[in-house]
């Protein structure tokens, strides 16, 4: 019998993770003349972002560290709280929301998700919590890091951009179109006297803030 070459596909998932990510990104090319809806496009994005692992990860640390524990209960404090209410009823982001929320993604369950994880199902501590460690929320982030690919992630997300049928391209541009208000929030005084603490508490709050702004084009 002839010897029949195997098909590009089953290649490619054998191969390496980078010529996976340049697959399923020839993949994304490909399907540009169709075009994609919100929902197809963000479930080959989250992939990339391994939230089971990340959930793991953060859920070990909060119950075992001093330090990320300390965090943690900043974040069920009146004043995170003040920050949140600052967020969810920024207008642009409410636009949003039920631009999304019409298209299969709703970003209003995803902050309910985190709400309730926050003020009403807190993860409980465990008695042997470490001494604080000036590495500890370091540590934890290299360990999110080495699971996630955030740059597979926006890779992708640039093929969609760059595809006028997208609908993520057109929550992107949506977005980017409402630079004034998100800045209007970062600079609310409840805000950043949020981001205050968090940096008082070693978390790179610049760092998040500037790959924000990087990834819109707001620089």
């Amino acid at each position: 019998m002839p010897i029949v070459a195997p098909p590009f596909y089953c290649v490619c998932i054998r191969s390496s993770p980078r010529v996976k990510m340049k697959f399923f990104i020839l993949l994304a090319l490909f399907g540009a003349a169709f075009g994609q809806n919100l929902r197809a496009e963000v479930d080959q994005l989250l992939p990339f972002l391994n939230m089971d692992e990340v959930r793991s990860i953060y859920e070990r640390y909060v119950q075992t560290d001093a330090q990320v524990g300390e965090i943690w209960s900043f974040l069920q404090s009146a004043e995170t709280d003040a920050a949140w209410r600052a967020l969810i009823s920024t207008p642009e982001l409410q636009e949003i929301s039920a631009w999304t929320e019409v298209r299969g993604v709703s970003i209003r369950d995803y902050l309910n998700g985190i709400a309730a994880m926050l003020g009403l199902t807190p993860i409980t501590r465990s008695a042997n919590a470490k001494s604080p460690a000036s590495r500890s929320w370091t540590a934890m982030m290299d360990e999110i890091r080495a699971v996630t690919d955030l740059e597979g992630a926006e890779a992708l997300a640039r093929t969609f951009i760059a595809n006028p049928a997208s609908e993520f391209g057109q929550l992107y541009f949506m977005t980017q179109a409402r630079r004034a208000g998100f800045t209007r929030l970062i600079e609310n005084p409840d805000v950043t006297r949020f981001s205050a603490q968090l940096r008082a508490f070693g978390v790179d709050v610049d760092q998040i803030i500037t790959r924000f702004q990087n990834f819109f084009g707001w620089n």
